[in-house]
């Protein structure tokens, strides 16, 4: 058994289905994922929630593999609310998504032990290898920034992985402290700076874990995460799994092509039945 957890809006639906896609392929594990989402539309029209016909689609996407797998939805509206309303972090180039994995220690729908995973991610290994590594001892699993540990700090993390082991986040308060960090402290990357500073019993995992660069012989997951190119000038490049034409001509990746057909077949799908929906 895999728990795993997703915290997203619907916005993301293509990253959703290509990272499950991905997931199911390479294990034989029942996977139970969570997808914790909320409705901000009062705040701004496009963080609409996941709806459960979307969620119907990605538990059909791991039935298919094992039956026993599920995908359960969890509504954070109000306990988002609550916590990061007024937080002076609530207006950065991410999304308030990004703090909902914050509050996953006040979640009882959870298990104790989950691998939350950025939706921008592809699997080309059994996923149950990170699930399995022994956190008993330690908050979190997380491997470091790519970037973060040239220019912050060699241990500077990356929370686009995080293995959690909440039963003692919940005793160490370590979640709280990252909160109460988001809620007062300006921070060009709040989320997992937050974490970084809070977090005080970090296991840190192999990059096959969390790569970020390249895929490697033994890369699990590959997770799209921003990248800089340094020629011909200074950018910042961000290309998700589900831009296909720039995973193609610029990154030069055609490693999951099963995966993007079967994606594009889903997509398809779902264009159909909306449409039939529509006419009725």
């Amino acid at each position: 058994m895999c728990n795993l957890m997703f915290c997203v809006n619907n916005k993301v639906m293509d990253g959703l289905i290509i990272s499950l896609l991905s997931i199911a392929k390479h294990t034989d594990e029942v996977l139970n994922v969570y997808v914790v989402t909320m409705d901000l539309t009062d705040i701004n029209e496009n963080y609409a929630p996941i709806s459960e016909e979307q969620i119907e689609v990605l538990d059909k996407i791991v039935k298919a593999k094992n039956p026993e797998s599920k995908v359960e939805l969890i509504d954070a509206t109000k306990l988002y609310i609550d916590n990061f309303l007024n937080a002076v972090n609530k207006h950065t180039h991410y999304t308030p998504y990004i703090f909902l994995r914050l509050l996953s220690d006040k979640m009882k729908e959870l298990p104790e032990k989950i691998l939350y995973l950025d939706c921008d991610i592809v699997c080309y290994k059994d996923i149950k290898e990170i699930f399995d590594i022994d956190i008993e001892n330690y908050e979190i699993g997380v491997a470091t920034d790519y970037i973060g540990r040239r220019v912050i700090s060699k241990k500077y993390i990356n929370s686009g992985v995080l293995l959690l082991n909440l039963k003692k986040i919940k005793e160490t308060g370590s979640f709280e402290k990252a909160r109460n960090i988001v809620k007062k402290v300006p921070m060009l990357m709040p989320d997992q700076t937050a974490l970084y500073r809070a977090c005080k019993e970090k296991l840190l995992l192999q990059d096959k874990c969390n790569e970020q660069k390249e895929r490697k012989d033994d890369t699990i997951i590959r997770h799209f995460s921003m990248q800089v190119r340094l020629f011909p000038y200074f950018k910042f490049v961000k290309i998700k799994p589900w831009n296909i034409d720039r995973v193609h001509n610029e990154y030069k990746i055609f490693d999951y092509e099963d995966i993007l057909e079967e994606y594009l077949k889903i997509k398809d799908e779902m264009k159909n039945t909306k449409k039939e929906k529509i006419h009725k």
